[in-house]
């Protein structure tokens, strides 16, 4: 079951990563060095997608550190002034690999919890994970992370203001996408609250729900924008899978220490 649910949820963002791969050929040639940087983000995804398969959560977070750091090479230094169909592109795939990133976090906890969806759903509860199988506790008292995890996400909050600000002055929203953005940032304040206080279980429901708020905005709403528009999403979304990552490298790699 674990490799089916994992398989499926990564097609998605090969199908974008074909059709980015082939846009390069085709509408924008690119330099020697991009293609380089490009199979070095390859091989990190192959990496994050061997060890999402075989359970192992530490393995699986650096190789998307090791992503991140490519990826954002990529995204802030080369893509700049390119072609808005490519932009386009850009913004789906990061999200439908903010999908799998999130779908193989899912599973992982339930893993760690026998597929069953426990009663302690409605209340604070730490992750178990595939590490060693011992619960993960709660960090409320930790106020490192109160200061840690909002830094994270800062990016995030730089792109999606801009976005915001880019609505009001050249493409008025209809209430549906306005409402579908209320709908966001509430999921994203439910995310960001859990992560700090460790809850784990219901970071990812809020992960989920933000992420079908996110995929209707993106593939319903956001179609014939301006390029600026979509370069932002492109961005936008890159930023908020770095605060994932984030996010959960710290966690990975302060249970490994016993913190």
């Amino acid at each position: 079951m674990r490799i089916a649910i994992l398989l499926l949820s990564f097609l998605p963002f090969l199908y974008y990563a074909s059709k980015d791969n082939a846009f390069h050929f085709r509408g924008r040639r690119v330099t020697m060095a991009e293609h380089l940087l490009h199979l070095a983000i390859g091989v990190t995804l192959f990496l994050v997608f061997a060890q999402a398969v075989l359970g192992n959560l530490v393995l699986m977070t650096v190789a998307l550190i090791l992503f991140l750091i490519a990826g954002a090479v990529d995204e802030y230094v080369w893509h700049r002034g390119i072609p808005a169909e490519e932009s386009d592109l850009h913004a789906k795939e990061h999200l439908a690999l903010l999908i799998f990133v999130v779908v193989a976090l899912v599973v992982d906890w339930l893993d760690g919890h026998q597929w069953t969806l426990p009663p302690e759903l409605s209340g604070p509860f730490g992750w178990e994970s595939a590490i060693d199988g011992a619960p993960r506790p709660t960090h409320a008292h930790d106020w490192w992370r109160a200061v840690a995890f909002p830094a994270f996400l800062l990016p995030y909050a730089y792109y999606g203001l801009n976005d915001n600000l880019h609505h009001f002055r050249h493409r008025a929203v209809s209430w549906n996408e306005r409402l579908l953005h209320v709908t966001i940032v509430l999921a994203l304040l439910t995310v960001i609250s859990h992560a700090i206080a460790g809850h784990t279980s219901l970071m990812l429901v809020g992960l989920v729900l933000f992420l079908s708020a996110r995929s209707a905005d993106e593939w319903i709403f956001h179609r014939r924008l301006h390029p600026s528009e979509i370069e932002q999403h492109a961005k936008t979304h890159f930023a908020f899978l770095g605060f994932l990552i984030a996010v959960t490298a710290t966690d990975v790699f302060a249970r490994l220490a016993g913190t």
